[in-house]
């Protein structure tokens, strides 16, 4: 006796594909086994299922801050760049450059700076 025909409704014709890892394959299996399911009625049930997203989209001020970061990480390194070479050395081993400890308080400047916008991102 022939297998009654679904309804168009009813038949599954698309596939999503997920990459994963041989690890997170093994233990998809495992789970599935464990459940008593098929590993796609098992991935079909924990996705239905699921109530949240596993990442977040970032809320518009926390990704103003993310940039922020950015730039502020960009800033430290040009920082860095200039710090270096305003305190190159010429041939008799003198620097040629500002003070360090102006070059030093920037760093400490922007050092802080970053503390509070991470503080802000907690």
């Amino acid at each position: 006796m022939a297998r009654p025909q679904k309804d168009d409704a009813d038949k599954r014709e698309f596939t999503i594909r997920v990459r994963v890892t041989v690890s997170e394959k093994l233990r998809i299996w495992q789970m599935a086994a464990e459940a008593g399911l098929t590993p796609s009625d098992f991935m079909r049930l924990r996705t239905m299922a699921a109530t949240q997203p596993l990442r977040h989209k970032p809320t518009p001020e926390r990704e103003l801050l993310l940039n922020v970061m950015a730039e502020l990480g960009k800033i430290g390194s040009n920082v860095n760049q200039i710090a270096r070479s305003l305190n190159s050395r010429d041939e008799t081993g003198q620097l040629v450059g500002i003070n360090t400890s102006e070059i030093n308080q920037a760093m400490q400047s922007l050092d802080d700076l970053t503390a509070q916008v991470l503080k802000l991102l907690s």
